[in-house]
Formats: structure tokens, C-alpha cells, sequence
């Protein structure tokens, strides 16, 4: 089994039974049913969790076999089966980063004996999630190596916005099997279950990811309804922007990072601190739209409006000027914003993104980068002004965030004791 005791293995509060969901900030509250990212990977999920947030009371009607009572699993104690999950989700986070590795490489990110390693690779290939092969250029002595599977387990994500409602079924890896944007509200559900339809034949789902926003146009109850006995795990849409930013966009950064949301219900933003949100007292974190932004102190929601700048576009023949002049003055806004975030948090990069086109965001961040430093008597910089950059990921990511949930809550590790492990350092650096 497992060598002399690492730092794995210390003792750490074991919040594993809380929803970690996508384990980034929200302006919302994480509503989880279903599953406990405490259950074994090797045990299967059968679970219940039901938490209070913002749309209610919500309960699951399954129930998961444990290997101790609940009020001793809660602990901050950790037992064996514990520590087999997490380094089962070891093992499947490096195999996402760095691709194909041996069990020699993971011994060593994972300071663990060989023997340790081909334990749980089998556990692994049994759930069908890692796969293997002759290693290419081996000499005398063939070498296997592993890597992960990612078409052995799928995932739903839904964004409930009225007006851009989108489900995507992604696989383990967090890339994109099916989408569809823009679906009515009343259609939604019904184009879930079709994607579902879509996945690989021998693919085991693993739940429901659900993107909350103040508009939705479907509700919490009847996704679970639609979808049960399957786990649904939700988040606010900021949250789950920035769930999808860290684990397939711009990734983690030293000192976390902050994700801007621009939608036509608000302005709102996620923080990541080392993998984990920041949710704030009553989960209200990150409600930056009502702040009194720019020279006229108007709310940030209406500094940066896409309505408003649809509205410019229309009234203009020139589309390149209208943006330009919407863009000096939606800059004007949202500097102040960031002004405040960086004096006060000091990300290490803040990324905006949502419902406004591509050349308008770029053209905003052109504005802000391209201030003088201070505009009518207010400062416009700080002792240190993160890097500020548009979102590659279509609409900011909240369908594709929603969607790794699942992901997140049932394969990948506790963010923060992925940080406890040797192999942190190099993953850190690779995502760099």
C-alpha cells in the first residue's frame, strides 16, 4: 500500500459532505442533491444531501450506503476510504493535466509505492474512467502508461436564463459533446434529455449542473423533477463562469482570480481563493451590479447593459463606432469596479466575459488598460492592477461551468488538499 506518511495524509477539516460543487465563487448560494463528494469512488454513489439556499428547501429521494454514521463521517477526521477517494481523484486530476503518465510519473507526483499506484489504476479502469498503452519508443522493457478516459462518464449542464437558456453535455474532461444555445425556456428540459440521448453507449452519468441567475426562466424544483434520481448540483451563473475558467479556461492564478459577468439580468462576479469561492456572509458575494460606478454614479449593471449597447448599435450605421463610443463609457464603469477589486483582494488576473459580443469586451478592456490615472478626481489605479482579459469560453462559460459540477463534486480532488500533494508545484506550473 501507501509509503511512510506524506503530507496527503494530514489531518485537515474534512468539509467533503458540504457541496463543493465547481468550488468557485457565487452571488448565490450552492444548492446540492444527490451525492457527497465524501462517497468512495470505488463505492459508487448512492447519497442525499439537501441544503437551504435562495429557491428553497430541496431533497433528494436516494440514499447512499456509509462507512460510518453521520455524525462521526462529519468529523474533521478522515478515514480509509476517505483517503482512497482522494487519491483516486488524485490520479485522475493529473492524468487530466499532464495527459498520458506511468506509474512510475505518478508514483512520484503522488509520493506513493507502485504497488499503491496500480491499485487504484485498477479501481480506475474498473469505472471505466482510465484506459492504457504500450508507452511509444520503449526499448527493451515495455513501459505502460495511463491516461484518462473521458468518454467513460458524461455530465448535463443547464443555464436557466430566460434569455439564454443553453444546455451542453460535456464529457469527464470537460470537453463539449453537444450544445444548444438560445433554447426557450419551455424547452429547455426537453432539449437536456435529448443531449442525454446523445451520450456514448457504456458512458455513466454523473448528474445535472444547473447555472442560477436572477431571470431564470425555469425553476430549480422542476429540473430536479425532470431529471431525478439523477444528482442535480447548482450555482449561481458567476460561480459556474468561473468553475469553467479555472479548469479549462484561463486556469488557477496565484492570489486566486476574479470572473466578471455581464448578462442582460445584471453584472455580478465569482472569486477564486486556491481552487475554493468565496461566497461571503449569506452567500452574497460578488454582487458588484448595484455598485455606483463612473463619473455620473450609476449602478455598474447599467454602465455595462448589453441592451444598452444593442440599443447604440441599432441607432448607428457605423457598428465599429457604436461599439467605441458604448465601450469609453462602459469602461468609465466597470474601471472603478476594478479598481476596488484589485485594491482590496488583489487577484492575480480578472476576467470578464457573459452575454456582450467579443469586440465590445475587448474594446472596454482596451479603455480601462489605456486610463490616465486618475478621471475627475477619482483614482483609477492601485499599488497593483491585476492583468485584465476577456474570456475565451463562449458566454463566459456558465453552460460548460454548470456542466462540470458534477465533475467536480464526484471525480476531481478538494482543491485545497491537491495543494498539500508534491505534485502541485509541477501542475501549477504546467497550467501557467
Amino acid at each position: 500500500m501507501a509509503g511512510p506518511a506524506r503530507p496527503t495524509h494530514r489531518e485537515v477539516p474534512d468539509d467533503m459532505s458540504r457541496p463543493r460543487g465547481g468550488a468557485l465563487l457565487s452571488a448565490g448560494i450552492v444548492i446540492s442533491l444527490g451525492c457527497s463528494p465524501g462517497s468512495s469512488l470505488s463505492d459508487g454513489w448512492r447519497s442525499v444531501t439537501g441544503t437551504r439556499a435562495m429557491t428553497g428547501t430541496l431533497r433528494s429521494t436516494t440514499t447512499r450506503l456509509r462507512r460510518a454514521p453521520s455524525s462521526i463521517k462529519d468529523g474533521p477526521g478522515i478515514n480509509h476510504g476517505d483517503i482512497a477517494d482522494h487519491n483516486s481523484r488524485i490520479v485522475l486530476e493529473l492524468l487530466r493535466v499532464f495527459g498520458a503518465l506511468t506509474r512510475r510519473d505518478l508514483s512520484q507526483r503522488l509520493g506513493l509505492t507502485e504497488p499503491a499506484i496500480t491499485g487504484i489504476l485498477k479501481r480506475l479502469e474498473g469505472r471505466g474512467l482510465v484506459t492504457s498503452r504500450r508507452q511509444s519508443g520503449a526499448s527493451r522493457y515495455p513501459v505502460t502508461e495511463f491516461m484518462m478516459r473521458p468518454e467513460g462518464c458524461v455530465a448535463l449542464g443547464l443555464r436557466l436564463a430566460r434569455r439564454a437558456a443553453t444546455a451542453v453535455l460535456v464529457d469527464a474532461a470537460g470537453g463539449v459533446i453537444a450544445e444548444q444555445r438560445d433554447v426557450p425556456p419551455d424547452e429547455l428540459i426537453a432539449t437536456g434529455r435529448a443531449l442525454l440521448a446523445r451520450k456514448p453507449t457504456e458512458a455513466e452519468v454523473l448528474g445535472i449542473g444547473v447555472a442560477l441567475s436572477p431571470d431564470d426562466g425555469v425553476g430549480i424544483d422542476a429540473v430536479r423533477e425532470a431529471f431525478a434520481p439523477l444528482t442535480v448540483l447548482a450555482n449561481a451563473d458567476s460561480a459556474t463562469a468561473a468553475t469553467a475558467e479555472r479548469l479549462i479556461g484561463a486556469g488557477d492564478r496565484d492570489g486566486g482570480f476574479v470572473s466578471i459577468l455581464v448578462t442582460r439580468s445584471g453584472v455580478r462576479a465569482g472569486l477564486s481563493i486556491g481552487g475554493r469561492p468565496f461566497h461571503g456572509m449569506h452567500g452574497f458575494a460578488g454582487g458588484i451590479g448595484a455598485m455606483r460606478t463612473g463619473q455620473d454614479r450609476a449602478p455598474l449593471a447599467d454602465g455595462l447593459s448589453p441592451d444598452r449597447l444593442d440599443a447604440a448599435i441599432a441607432a448607428c450605421i457605423d457598428r465599429e463606432a457604436a461599439i467605441a463610443e458604448w465601450a469609453r463609457e462602459a469602461a468609465d464603469h466597470l474601471l472603478d469596479a476594478v479598481v476596488a477589486i484589485s485594491g482590496v483582494v488583489v487577484p492575480g488576473l480578472i476576467v470578464i466575459g457573459g452575454d456582450l459580443p467579443d469586440a465590445a469586451i475587448d474594446a472596454v478592456v482596451a479603455e480601462i488598460m489605456a486610463a490616465p490615472v486618475a478621471i475627475g478626481g477619482r483614482p483609477t489605479t492601485t499599488s497593483w492592477m491585476p492583468p485584465l482579459r476577456r474570456s475565451k469560453l463562449p458566454a463566459a462559460g456558465v453552460a460548460l461551468g454548470a456542466a462540470l459540477l458534477p465533475v467536480v463534486e464526484f471525480l476531481l480532488p478538494d482543491p485545497r488538499r491537491l495543494r498539500e500533494t508534491p505534485a502541485h508545484t509541477e501542475g501549477a506550473e504546467a497550467r501557467a
